[in-house]
């Protein structure tokens, strides 16, 4: 749950920069560091390298199950000077809530990516895990929903003309300053978690 009631609790992003001669190198050095419940699956990158193009290497690492974290799949995609997290996938089970989700970033950015990203002089940016209700609307919008919210009569539903109104406020304010971020869904939903986006790591839950 967030901590602040104007900010959301999202997926974590974490993003790598440096020289592209060292990004080369990134893999070979995370799998040095990597604890015993991770590995490296050397196959999967190989097998799916061909589905990103002419961006870089695909990196792919996997976690066993223990009692604090399920099973998980990471995949990291290298462009150029940047190496980014394409996606976290659940190995045993439907889906990851966000907190298992950024735990399991957390895990492997703290024992085995950032210490590969220092011995090689790279940047390593972990995004935090609150974002600010601004990241997605403006401050009208914001205050219209909000005067919505507190104003709104609950005894006749929908029905009341003022509420109405406020509601379309709200709507008008959106329309001209909210973006839509949909690479940080906020309601543990199952979408950062298709098939179709992240194939080479397989679900077997329900």
């Amino acid at each position: 749950m967030s901590k602040d009631k104007n900010s959301l609790t999202v997926f974590r992003d974490l993003t790598i920069r440096g020289m592209i001669d060292n990004i080369a190198s990134l893999g070979d050095a995370i799998q040095k560091q990597l604890p015993s419940q991770w590995k490296r699956d050397c196959a999967k990158e190989i097998e799916n390298a061909s589905m990103f193009g002419d961006a870089g290497p695909l990196l792919v690492f996997e976690r066993s199950t223990t009692d604090d974290l399920p099973a998980a799949g990471v995949a990291m995609l290298t462009e150029g000077e940047t190496v980014s997290v394409l996606n976290i996938v659940p190995l045993e089970k439907h889906q990851l809530s966000i907190a298992e989700y950024n735990a399991l970033l957390v895990e492997l950015t703290e024992q085995a990516i950032r210490p590969a990203t220092n011995s090689l002089g790279l940047s390593c940016e972990l995004g935090s895990e609150e974002k600010a209700i601004t990241a997605w609307m403006s401050e009208a919008a914001i205050s219209a929903l909000q005067r919505f919210s507190q104003l709104a009569n609950h005894a006749t539903g929908s029905s009341h003309p003022m509420d109405q109104q406020r509601w379309f406020a709200f709507l008008v304010q959106c329309h001209h300053g909210c973006t839509l971020d949909t690479d940080n869904r906020t309601d543990g939903g199952s979408f950062p978690f298709t098939d179709h986006q992240l194939p080479f790591v397989r679900q077997t839950g329900p």
